[in-house]
């Protein structure tokens, strides 16, 4: 489920009425800007099937090849953190390009292409809403843990539900019973949160990225874009203050150019629970483990989203005011693996139980989306059990209210990871209201089952 291309209808207007001027464009050059891009373009060549790249300030793609005729290619998607769509390529009656993906800093706009002198600028796409109308770039592939989610195994693994929003309480209990002893109230706008958590394959994509060139996040990008006019999230530990998004302090930590494929192999092997394998295989489905908070954050901004913040969570997992048990309600969730992966009970029921075995390693972890039972209300799937998942909250007492807040101030140099994994027990770790052991430091890769999932503008 997508936010619907409202900019494209008016883009492709645009691109129409000035193709009337234009019977045909040879192989002129000309310059492509979007509206919604902060870099200079550089210029494109125009004619039929012509192709035209235009940079931003994260170095946008190159938009596709256009076709002969009457319809140019679709605009290239956007760079990080906020850069131009690539202009739509010209044929003979050249059109819009579509509005291209941004990163979080907004969208960059599709730009309109025609003309017998090469001449082309943009200004004929809206601006895209920080990407959210156009698929992830760890999903544009098809393929293992790309392509083959769902119970068919033909749903994309970047579908992201939107989560309503409104009220709740971040504090309470719940035995089944109904809830009890709320406390530190929260608003959430909407937003939407990734079906499932990463996967190995998804992660591969940006590992590709980085091997061949491509660099960390841009400073300042990650930010919740859509709230408090393009401020982010508001920071509950310092008072007027707000999301800060990417530091480039944190660059060094995201390993890219040459030899970086060779040292993601041996840090995304952290241990017998690792998923990860040097080449593409049998676990591409299965949700990454072993990512560090640095590393998890950078691949939200790359794919075009954030990493939630806890009251995000939380509000998905509760079931916003629902204030569940458990994401699916107050059914035990058993050992047959359909509503939580956890205690080492997948694939055979021999789950390993208080003072019992460990799991035998990554054959415990389940393709995700496998407890099918286990949706919550949005439809977020594993949000307990599977993996731990990393919120992008420094770990601090609630600070109440809270109206779209994260906590980045004060001095704790631990972020917030929530959800058990599937070697976690049962109590307390999978219950929605849980906070006990989520505090670890953002270089911690787990002992055992430590992923992430996305979040995304609405």
């Amino acid at each position: 489920m997508r936010a619907s291309r409202t900019p494209f209808a008016a883009a492709l207007a645009v691109g129409v009425a000035l193709a009337v001027a234009s019977a045909c464009g040879g192989d002129s050059k000309g310059a492509h800007t979007g509206s919604g891009g902060t870099g200079t373009a550089s210029a494109g060549t125009i004619g039929t099937g012509g192709q035209g790249a235009a940079s931003g300030s994260g170095g946008a793609q190159a938009g596709s090849t256009g076709t002969a005729g009457t319809v140019g290619g679709s605009g290239g998607p956007g760079g990080n953190p906020a850069s131009a769509g690539g202009a739509g390529s010209a044929g003979s009656d050249g059109s819009a390009g579509r509005s291209g993906l941004g990163g979080a800093g907004g969208g960059g706009a599709g730009g309109a292409a025609s003309g017998t002198s090469g001449a082309a600028s943009g200004g004929g796409g809206g601006a895209g809403a920080s990407g959210a109308s156009s698929e992830p770039r760890s999903c544009l592939a098809s393929g293992p843990g790309l392509t083959t989610c769902g119970t068919n195994g033909n749903e994309s693994c970047c579908n992201s539900p939107l989560v309503a929003g409104g009220p709740f309480s971040r504090t309470y209990q719940n035995t089944g019973s109904g809830a009890t002893g709320k406390a530190d109230p929260a608003t959430v706008s909407p937003f939407r949160l990734d079906k499932y958590e990463i996967t190995v394959g998804r992660f591969r994509q940006y590992v590709k990225y980085l091997s061949s060139g491509g660099s960390p996040p841009a400073a300042g990008s990650g930010k919740h874009t859509h709230l408090n006019g393009g401020k982010g999230l508001a920071d509950s530990g310092n008072s007027g203050a707000f999301e800060p998004g990417w530091d480039a302090a944190w660059n060094s930590n995201i390993a890219s150019g040459a030899g970086a494929a060779a040292q993601w192999n041996t840090q995304l092997r952290c241990n017998k629970y690792g998923t990860w394998t040097d080449d593409p295989g049998a676990n591409e489905l299965l949700p990454l483990t072993c990512l560090n908070w640095w590393e998890s954050h950078a691949f939200c901004i790359w794919d075009g989203g954030f990493l939630p913040s806890e009251a995000e969570w939380r509000f998905a997992a509760a079931g916003g005011d629902e204030q569940r048990m458990y994401p699916w309600g107050s059914m035990n969730p058993g050992s047959d693996s359909q509503y939580s992966i956890y205690d080492c009970c997948y694939p055979d029921k021999q789950c390993k139980a208080t003072g019992g075995a460990e799991c035998s390693g990554f054959i415990n972890a389940a393709p995700v989306g496998f407890a099918t039972l286990g949706a919550g209300r949005y439809g977020q799937l594993d949000l307990v059990g599977s993996v731990f998942e990393w919120l992008v909250d420094r770990y601090a007492s609630y600070v109440s209210p809270c109206v779209d807040c994260a906590y980045f101030g004060g001095s704790s140099a631990n972020r917030v990871l929530p959800g058990g994994g599937f070697r976690t027990t049962l109590t307390p770790y999978l219950q929605s209201s849980n906070r006990s052991a989520v505090s670890y430091a953002e270089t911690f890769r787990g002992d055992f089952a430590v992923g992430a999932r996305c979040g995304r503008a609405p």
